[in-house]
C-alpha cells in the first residue's frame, strides 16, 4: 500500500495479491476513513486471507491496519527504508556544504561495493574528516545489510547494533532516526518472515506517472482513477 499525487493532493494506491494474482486499486483520496471504509467492504473471506500489509513508516496507517485487519502483520517496506537512509545521508552532506565543505555525493549514496576506486578513496577521506556524515552513511549501509541478512536472528543483531549506535550519537537528527527505527523494530524485522515489498506497487507508480504525462493532465478525479485502472486491465481481457 502506498500513495501518489493527483493535482497536488495524495490518493491511495494499493495492490492486493492473493496467491499469484495481483489487483491494483486506486482510492479517491488519502483520508484514513476512505481507506478504512474500503478495507471494511472487503468480504470477510478476503480479509482473512490477508497475512501481511507492506507500508512505509506511517503510524496512522499501521494503527488502522492493526485495527481493521488484526490477523495481518505490518511489514515496513524495505524500499522506503533504504530510500529514507539515502535521503538522510544526502541531507547531512548538504549541511556540511553550508559550512564550506563540498563533499562528493555519489561515494555516499552508491552501494559501497559498487564504488569505483576513486569513489572508495573519497569515501575513506570523508570517514576520516567528517565523523557525523560517516555515522549516517554507516547506518545506511547497515540497513542494507539488515535486509540482506540470511536469517531473522542475523537481522535482529544488525538492527540492535544500529539502535545502540544511534542512541549514543552526537547528532540529534541521528538520535531521532534511531528512535523511529526502534518504534518500527517489529515491522522492520517482520520483512524476514514474509519477504514482501512495495516493489510491484512502485512499478505501477512509474507507469501511472507516464500515463499522466502523455495524457497532458487530468481535471476530473473520477476520470483519472478510471483511466489509470483501465491501463492495468489485461490486454487479453480487452480483446475478449
Amino acid at each position: 500500500m502506498d500513495e501518489h499525487s493527483f493535482r497536488g493532493q495524495a490518493v491511495y494506491h494499493g495492490d492486493l495479491r492473493l496467491a499469484r494474482e495481483a489487483t491494483s486499486l486506486l482510492l479517491p483520496d488519502d483520508r484514513l476513513r476512505t481507506l478504512e471504509a474500503f478495507l471494511k467492504r472487503l468480504p470477510e473471506s478476503v480479509r482473512k486471507k490477508i497475512r501481511a500489509v507492506t507500508i512505509d513508516l506511517k503510524e496512522s496507517w499501521k494503527k488502522l491496519i492493526q485495527r481493521v485487519l488484526p490477523e495481518a502483520r505490518v511489514v515496513a517496506d524495505p524500499f522506503h527504508g533504504l530510500r529514507e537512509g539515502s535521503r538522510r545521508v544526502d541531507e547531512t552532506r548538504r549541511v556540511e556544504r553550508r559550512t564550506g565543505h563540498r563533499l562528493p555525493r555519489w561515494p555516499l549514496l552508491k552501494n559501497e561495493e559498487d564504488l569505483t576506486e576513486r569513489q572508495a578513496k573519497e569515501l575513506a577521506t570523508i570517514r576520516q574528516h567528517f565523523r557525523n556524515v560517516a555515522q549516517f552513511h554507516w547506518v545506511k549501509e547497515q540497513l542494507r545489510d539488515l535486509y540482506r541478512a540470511a536469517s531473522l536472528e542475523e537481522a535482529k543483531a544488525i538492527l540492535d547494533r544500529i539502535l545502540f549506535e544511534a542512541e549514543g550519537a552526537s547528532d540529534a537528527a541521528l538520535v531521532q532516526w534511531g528512535r523511529t527505527l526502534k518504534r518500527w523494530k517489529n515491522e522492520i524485522l517482520t520483512y524476514h518472515t514474509w519477504r514482501t515489498t512495495n516493489g510491484y506497487t512502485e512499478g505501477v507508480h512509474t507507469k501511472i506517472k507516464l500515463l499522466k504525462r502523455i495524457s497532458y493532465g487530468f481535471k476530473n478525479r473520477e476520470v483519472y482513477v478510471r483511466k489509470m485502472l483501465l491501463a492495468f486491465v489485461p490486454l487479453a481481457l480487452l480483446i475478449a
